[in-house]
């Protein structure tokens, strides 16, 4: 099972919008992770898109936040009622989170990256939450230094595989670190982050492109997280 998967990390609408755009184009489709509330994700082809959440926990590690866990947990829930999934900014889990999110009746997290790792499987949690994890993500990649070029993953592999970009990347045309940082200091200006797009290597956005044509000219079957989830409870697998 083929899986893409996006944290739209308060992307503002124009950058969404555009990677929206792309899994249209090709007919792919594509789980979000959402931090905030936004338009275009709302009127998005359930079809093709599911939202998850993808609330953030850091401010309670600083101690700067007098909101609680479960305050966090519910403002994001408040505005996706309809989400089932979760991956939390910087993939903060314990085994308390875990718990609560298994209250709040969830039905999968996706909190667990093993990088370019195969065989991977979702696994029923001791609370009945499905633990699916994922194998590759944009900013990872450039981490390990790898090129744009060759996502060092396999997508025809006849096993789980799930993949995690970043709307910002995609509309950046990321390589690395740098072009990021220098950036981000516009990250609410779409028209001024488009003159730090990259167009000298193959970025973020190169990959994926190449990676959706793929799936259409191979004809490649993708999921959402939850169709995962419900085939892994249907067949019993986990």
């Amino acid at each position: 099972m083929l899986a893409f998967t996006c944290d739209i990390d308060w992307a503002p609408e124009e950058v969404i919008e555009d990677t929206l755009n792309l899994f249209e184009l090709f007919g792919v489709k594509c789980t979000f992770f959402s931090t905030h509330h936004s338009l275009n994700l709302s009127k998005s082809d359930k079809k093709l898109f599911e939202i998850g959440i993808h609330p953030n926990f850091n401010q309670l590690l600083r101690g700067d936040s007098d909101k609680s866990f479960e305050d966090i947990l519910d403002e994001i829930m408040d505005i996706h009622p309809e989400a089932v999934g979760i991956r939390t900014h910087t993939m903060m889990q314990s085994v308390v989170m875990l718990q609560k999110f298994a209250d709040k009746k969830l039905l999968y997290e996706s909190n667990t990256l093993m990088p370019y790792q195969t065989g991977l499987k979702p696994i029923r949690l001791w609370n009945n939450l499905i633990r699916i994890p994922f194998n590759w993500e944009d900013d990872v990649h450039w981490a390990y230094g790898y090129s744009f070029e060759d996502p060092k993953i396999d997508i025809t592999a006849n096993e789980m595989i799930v993949l995690d970009f970043h709307p910002i990347h995609i509309y950046l045309n990321t390589e690395n670190k740098y072009r990021y940082s220098e950036a981000k200091n516009f990250f609410n200006d779409p028209k001024k982050l488009l003159e730090y797009k990259n167009t000298e290597v193959p970025g973020t956005r190169d990959l994926l492109i190449n990676l959706l044509k793929k799936c259409r000219n191979e004809g490649i079957e993708t999921f959402r997280m939850k169709d995962i989830a419900y085939i892994c409870l249907r067949d019993t697998i986990i």
